[in-house]
């Protein structure tokens, strides 16, 4: 009974929000320079003959920028092990179909994710005929997760996490919690505290398997190779000095770190979360004495350095070739912002990391690194005090980065063992 009431709830609700989130969606598509032409696929309508798309395809769904970087890793993986099995990857936004697309990997297909209407997800799902859906961290679609039962898809979990925040909102609709979970054949959490969050709100213990996290997954991973001309774009706007790199910045971070660099003698490198925040990051720098410069303006830089340059990376993609080049990582959406950015990207290059108090989104790492006393976490008004001990004894935060990465590794072969637990559940013709 709760089952058909939450689902004839849902899809009478769901809907209405629909009609009044387009404004919202249009306006932040606009933004983030979003592919207008291919929108129409989250209704199910593609621009490709059906009989041209793949078929008994591996169906992985990611929703944002990151969780796409994540499906894309575990894809690489998969499809090293199983080269000629077709993949789908469906997301949900404008940059992560970007990412996605401009992924090296070949006879990918990339959508945008259809809505979570009946009709139009029976429709992707009839058209690409899934063999299993593979759901990136915990994004999970009342009828989507309904109609992949109903054709006996399985559905798996990789790379799932809870934060103690959404524990809570979780928990506070248990019953629902449980009726939706309960479509999931299995669920790969990262870590041991994860697994028993899940339990704790409703999932079935019995379906839970710790896999680690494909994130942190960074044993054997290659370092990017220095590009050529983020090299020559740093040394010329540097000076020779240590560059200090903003990470993910939220609104405020941007100043407030690029003003603590400034005032040890480093050189600020932003690469804000999101970029359509360029012009307000560009008033609130200049505003404060600094001369910033966008990427995104593809201008000659200037003959010779002004005074207090600050360099704003704001492109889509390329976070991991700026942190590979960075003298120290300062990790946003932790000091004016609440839950934290991912510091893996630089703990995976040797890069020393600086976090702020607000890292709940990553708190089970965090305490893992500060326990081994692997990062610093200073609050906003010690970022300067903290940079300077940095620069002040290298040879300490050299130490420091490699015990981090030593730390990580606790997660070596996570992206292993999820591919290993999609195969189990695939029919044996096919494994």
């Amino acid at each position: 009974m709760i089952r058909l009431l939450l689902f004839t709830f849902y899809n009478v609700v769901y809907p209405l929000f629909l009609l009044v989130s387009l404004p919202g969606f249009c306006i932040k598509m606009k933004r983030r320079g979003g592919a207008w032409h291919d929108i129409w696929e989250r209704l199910g309508l593609f621009g490709i003959p059906e009989q041209q798309e793949p078929q008994r395809v591996i169906y992985v769904h990611a929703v944002s920028v990151g969780e796409v970087f994540i499906a894309l890793k575990w894809i690489r993986n998969w499809r090293s092990q199983h080269p000629d099995s077709p993949v789908v990857l469906a997301t949900s936004t404008a940059t992560g179909l970007q990412v996605a697309r401009e992924s090296d990997i070949s006879n990918l297909r990339v959508l945008y994710s259809p809505v979570d209407l009946g009709c139009v997800v029976g429709k992707v799902l009839r058209r690409f005929t899934p063999q299993i859906v593979v759901l990136i961290e915990a994004e999970l679609w009342p009828n989507h997760a309904r109609l992949c039962r109903k054709r006996g898809i399985p559905m798996v979990m990789l790379n799932a996490r809870l934060s103690p925040r959404s524990e809570k909102r979780y928990a506070a609709l248990r019953p629902v919690t449980r009726i939706l979970f309960s479509y999931l054949s299995s669920l790969a959490a990262q870590n041991e505290n994860d697994a028993a969050r899940f339990a704790g709100i409703g999932v079935n213990p019995a379906i839970i398997s710790v896999t680690g996290s494909v994130k942190f997954d960074v044993l054997g991973a290659v370092p990017p190779a220095p590009r050529a001309d983020f090299v020559e774009i740093l040394r010329h706007l540097s000076a020779g000095k240590p560059v200090v790199l903003a990470c993910s910045t939220h609104a405020g971070e941007e100043l407030l770190i690029a003003e603590a660099a400034r005032s040890v003698g480093a050189f600020p490198l932003v690469v804000p979360r999101h970029m359509e925040r360029r012009t307000e990051i560009m008033r609130e720098l200049s505003a404060a004495g600094f001369s910033p410069i966008l990427r995104s303006a593809a201008s000659p830089l200037p003959s010779s350095p002004p005074e207090n340059v600050c360099y704003i990376a704001d492109t889509t993609g390329e976070l991991r070739d700026w942190t590979a080049l960075s003298t120290i990582a300062v990790i946003g959406k932790s000091f004016l912002a609440d839950g934290g950015q991912n510091p893996v990207e630089a703990i995976a290059a040797h890069v020393p990391v600086v976090v702020g108090p607000n890292m709940s989104n990553f708190a089970d790492l965090v305490q893992l690194l500060l326990d081994k006393q692997a990062i610093l976490t200073c609050s906003a008004q010690e970022i300067a005090s903290t940079l300077k001990r940095i620069l002040d004894d290298p040879q300490a935060a050299a130490r420091r980065a490699d015990l981090a990465y030593e730390t990580v590794h606790l997660h070596s072969g996570a992206t292993d063992r999820s591919s290993r637990l999609v195969e189990s559940l695939l029919p044996d013709s096919i494994k």
